[in-house]
């Protein structure tokens, strides 16, 4: 019996069997729910009992419980070269990720031993580059990545630890061990989004996510605060405020995380902000701000190196901060990570990493890295060109290229990248397809086995790296999906750590203070900020009273005709009127040959209600405001995006009333 058909059945009897009973996995596969003998593994157990106890029914209501909370909340992610990907809802998965307590120690010690391992090499690319004198490192691995900046030579933060933010991509490999698959060290996105993932999984799953015992997220961020105080520049300029500033530095709304920018400027309590928003005068980065110029002794950047600084980096960038370099430069600024850290993500890092250890652990690291043969080298070039259709082709600039799956290329193809390849070896690398463990999701009343990855977290305080208990796993929503990322559809998971311990939620620490926290907010409120705060008002005003006078035009038309037919003509001619005016939809009802359309006006009042590219129509107000509200995210209360995530429903919902009369469209404005 297929799996489809035996849970179609499960789901007609009062009682559920086991959801493990019909989870069917591929045995050459390693898998996180069930052993290779078929039987649930020691820490799912419980969890695995629970759900049988909620059934299939059950658990899908709370699925669309979540789905509902996460869109009520404004959760979203922008998918890149897609026409409808902006603002995309955020897809959860009711089945988190468990891993025990026992096997998160040995995790955890990888990923700090990692960590420290990255932070002395991006010192030594930076410094010394006795690395590359050595022959540890090729120079033409190095040069030739696109993050490597020779403007960042020198220019160090004045902490113990250059590497501040960190996250590893991680995948069980088929030793049963977890393998790094690649290291996210610029500007690494998902904490935010692991944080609001677990909000509402223990908000639908109360008492499951109580009883399991779950190692919480919250002393995580609070290491994170501590992480940026600490690596302010010693003459910080809030001394008076018994604390550095701090502020995040976002792209803007277009970027594909924007949400995780706002939600980690509200949940930490600092202020986000564009390059616009920043200026550099005197050897130090200013906030211009309604009070005045305020000073900025750290950031915490989401935006990619090269568009940090158009004097220095990327001189086209309009996303980043003229001068900012030579601040960092001085030690003014504390910038995490530093600039230039991108190169650390080069895949063509990997097989160089375990002697890069040796000379300076002594030892190799105990999380093992995917294989990687970097084509810079001759044995190793002949060995990719060989097997290219078993490997996967990276370029060592991450971004610059989609990864490709030999297996699925052409003869013709295949023949295409070894002349590339052949053209440019040291720009790419050939990495080992293995058939790393999968996971399981709920789809359409079953659990299902798909691919997934998991990304860990550290920030680097004075005593060390801290690393989240958990991360965000993402998993694959089709059986043949072998790349997972947001890009690509992937739906995310909360990944749960059984410690066997309860563990209180903490208070966030008193000691860690800064200039910039939500009391001293009204004083550094960017002027950027202030300017969207006022067209969310001016829009939703221009909105309402279009829809009040609207309302009264369309009554006026179909309801309350005045005895005096000529009478009613007039007023009604008077409303329309009125409508453009107010409206400023030019020449609408207003010009010289109006006659006709004033006669029969549906038309004009539709496109007035409905036609969003029309300005000043009530749908194109609807946009504005909802876009001058998201690029103030951070600053809304739950209650309020709930107000703007409805004024967005109803936005979309009206898009598709282009076939409706006024008087259809009437329940649409009432609810508006």
């Amino acid at each position: 019996m297929s799996i489809s058909n035996q849970y179609s059945n499960n789901l007609k009897n009062d009682h559920w069997q086991s959801p493990a009973a019909g989870y069917k996995h591929e045995h050459k596969i390693l898998d996180e729910l069930l052993s290779q003998s078929g039987q649930v593994r020691p820490h799912w157990d419980y969890f695995i009992r629970a759900l049988q106890k909620l059934g299939p029914e059950e658990i899908g209501r709370r699925h669309q419980e979540i789905s509902k909370l996460l869109r009520e909340n404004g959760v979203t992610y922008n998918v890149y070269g897609d026409p409808d990907g902006s603002n995309r809802p955020w897809q959860l998965d009711p089945v988190p990720l468990l891993i025990s307590n026992e096997e998160w120690r040995n995790i955890e010690l990888g990923l700090i031993e990692r960590a420290e391992l990255l932070n002395l090499i991006f010192s030594d690319i930076y410094g010394s580059r006795e690395l590359v004198r050595k022959g540890l490192l090729p120079a033409e691995l190095l040069f030739n990545h696109s993050g490597f900046s020779r403007a960042c030579d020198k220019v160090k933060l004045l902490s113990k630890r250059q590497l501040i933010l960190y996250a590893a991509d991680l995948a069980r490999g088929p030793d049963g061990r977890m393998w790094v698959l690649g290291d996210r060290t610029q500007a690494p996105s998902g904490a935010g989004y692991a944080l609001e993932n677990r909000s509402a999984m223990s908000r639908v799953f109360p008492n499951i996510f109580r009883d399991t015992r779950v190692e919480r997220l919250d002393g995580f961020f609070q290491s994170l605060r501590q992480g940026l105080q600490e690596i302010a520049p010693s003459n910080f300029g809030s001394q008076k405020f018994n604390g550095p500033s701090v502020v995040i530095l976002t792209p803007g709304p277009l970027n594909e995380t924007f949400f995780e920018h706002a939600y980690l400027a509200s949940h930490l309590g600092y202020p986000l902000v564009q390059g616009d928003d920043l200026t550099v005068r005197d050897g130090f980065v200013w906030l211009k701000s309604l009070s005045g110029l305020q000073r900025v002794d750290v950031i915490l950047r989401r935006v990619d190196d090269s568009f940090c600084d158009p004097l220095e980096l990327r001189d086209d960038s309009r996303l980043g901060v003229p001068g900012l370099l030579e601040v960092a430069r001085r030690n003014n600024v504390a910038i995490a990570n530093p600039l230039g850290s991108s190169v650390l993500e080069s895949p063509g890092l990997l097989p160089f990493l375990p002697n890069i250890s040796k000379h300076f652990f002594g030892k190799k690291l105990s999380l093992p890295s995917a294989a990687t043969w970097w084509c810079g080298q001759g044995k190793e070039l002949n060995y990719v060109l060989q097997n290219l259709d078993k490997l996967i082709i990276k370029h060592i600039s991450r971004g610059t290229m989609t990864s490709v799956i030999g297996n699925r290329l052409s003869k013709q193809q295949l023949a295409e990248w070894r002349d590339r390849i052949r053209a440019s070896p040291a720009f790419f690398v050939g990495q080992e397809h293995e058939s790393f463990s999968t996971a399981p999701i709920f789809l359409e009343g079953n659990l299902e086995p798909r691919l997934s990855l998991l990304r860990c977290f550290m920030v680097a305080k004075d005593e060390g790296y801290s690393v989240m208990p958990g991360g965000l796993t993402r998993s694959a929503v089709n059986k043949d999906d072998l790349l997972v990322s947001n890009q690509s559809g992937a739906i995310s998971k909360d990944t749960w750590i059984i410690s066997g311990e309860n563990h209180p939620q903490k208070q966030v620490a008193e000691n860690v203070k800064s200039h910039f926290l939500v009391g001293n907010y009204t004083n550094t409120l960017p002027s950027r900020v202030a300017e969207n705060l006022f067209w969310v008002g001016r829009y939703a005003e221009r909105t309402e009273g279009s829809i009040r006078l609207l309302r009264a035009t369309i009554k006026k038309i179909y309801i309350n005709p005045d005895v005096s037919n000529q009478y009613h003509e007039s007023s009604l001619h008077t409303l329309l009127r009125a409508l453009t005016s107010l409206t400023n939809t030019y020449p609408g009802f207003i010009k010289k040959d109006s006659k006709r359309l004033l006669a029969t006006p549906d038309t004009e009042l539709l496109s007035l209600m409905l036609d969003e590219d029309k300005i000043g129509s009530i749908a194109n107000n609807q946009r504005s405001l909802i876009q001058a509200g998201y690029a103030v995210r951070n600053l809304w209360s739950s209650d309020t995006w709930r107000v703007m995530d409805e004024i967005k429903h109803h936005l979309q919902q009206s898009q598709q009333l282009t076939e409706s009369t006024l008087w259809t469209i009437q329940d649409h404005m009432d609810m508006l």
